[in-house]
C-alpha cells in the first residue's frame, strides 16, 4: 500500500485546466505530472508544518492561522 505522502491526491485533469485557464493551448501529459508533483510536494510541506504549528499551540484542530503561518515559513 502506498505511503499518504506517495499518494497522489491532485488530478492530471486539473493541471491542465489550471493551465489552458492561463492561457496554453495544449499541455503534454509530462508538464502535467510535473506540475501536480510540484503541487503535491510543497502542500504537503506547508501540511507539516501547519500540524507542528497547531500541536505547538496545544490544539489538534488545524486551523486557518495555522495553515498561513506554515505558508510564510
Amino acid at each position: 500500500m502506498q505511503d499518504l505522502m506517495e499518494k497522489k491526491v491532485l488530478p492530471l485533469a486539473a493541471m491542465e485546466k489550471m493551465l489552458k485557464a492561463h492561457g496554453a493551448d495544449r499541455v503534454a501529459d509530462e508538464a502535467k505530472i510535473e506540475l501536480r508533483d510540484y503541487l503535491e510536494n510543497l502542500a504537503n510541506q506547508i501540511a507539516q508544518d501547519a500540524i507542528r504549528f497547531s500541536l505547538h499551540s496545544g490544539r489538534k484542530t488545524i486551523k486557518s492561522e495555522d495553515i498561513k503561518l506554515a505558508v510564510r515559513k
